[in-house]
């Protein structure tokens, strides 16, 4: 079930469980239409991304493979509409089909098994995954990770708090990178260092670079929109 219509078609998202069905030889197991929902021994499949970008490359493809891999070799039976996918962040678990896997499927005691492809699918906070991992458990489900021991026993649950504290730290450095990168921008005067008021237009001094063609800012600053001829706002313009 595609919780975010919005961010890919129902046909692309089709084609991606079909093919990953066949591809891990388990098309009578995986994304099967038309099962009877009033049934409870069925398995779920999450995936999830953080950005429209990401949702309009080819990975969910591979999450997809994974997750139908996972289901069978846990032998657990997964419908269509319990393949959920959310192209949402991963820093809270307020997202679509999240929301409706907690609140309608596990706490409804409507589904056994839960295969997620990669632990960092679930969450970046560790706190949130302890949180989902207890539901799941005090529900009598079993969650089976692509990349991490997904049983209940000290080690295994060791094991899967490491890994969720390494994802916490990645995402951390990934925006002190970014933060950094753009402070030097400011401050090397390739951006300016603030956002301007209504009434400014953005302008740059660039050059080409020959190597690759492409368009290197050497500077960037604010203009006002338009002055008059003594050096002030033109009346009526939006300076």
């Amino acid at each position: 079930m595609v919780q975010t219509a919005e961010v890919i078609s129902r046909e692309r998202f089709n084609h991606y469980v079909i093919e990953a069905s066949k591809t891990a030889g388990y098309e009578e197991g995986f994304g099967i239409p038309e099962c009877d929902l009033g049934q409870r021994h069925w398995w779920v499949a999450y995936n999830r991304q953080s950005t429209r970008e990401q949702a309009e490359n080819d990975r969910l493809g591979k999450y997809l493979l994974t997750s139908a891999r996972l289901a069978k070799q846990s032998g657990g039976i997964v419908p269509r509409e319990y393949v959920i996918y959310d192209a949402e962040s991963s820093e809270d678990l307020n997202r679509p089909g999240m929301i409706w896997l907690r609140k309608e499927l596990i706490a409804g005691r409507r589904i056994t098994g839960i295969v997620i492809p990669f632990q960092g699918r679930l969450s970046a906070e560790p706190l949130h995954q302890l949180a989902f991992e207890r539901e799941c458990a005090y529900y009598g489900v079993r969650v089976v990770y692509g990349d991490a021991p997904g049983g209940n026993d000290w080690a295994s649950q060791t094991t899967r708090l490491i890994q969720a504290q390494a994802n916490a730290l990645r995402v951390k450095c990934n925006r002190d990178n970014a933060l950094a990168e753009n402070i030097a921008h400011v401050l090397a005067g390739k951006a300016p260092a603030h956002r301007a008021a209504y009434g400014y237009s953005y302008r740059t001094e660039k050059i080409i670079e020959a190597r690759t063609g492409r368009a290197r800012v050497l500077c960037a600053w604010w203009e006002i929109d338009e002055l008059g001829p003594d050096g002030e706002p033109v009346y009526g313009s939006p300076a």
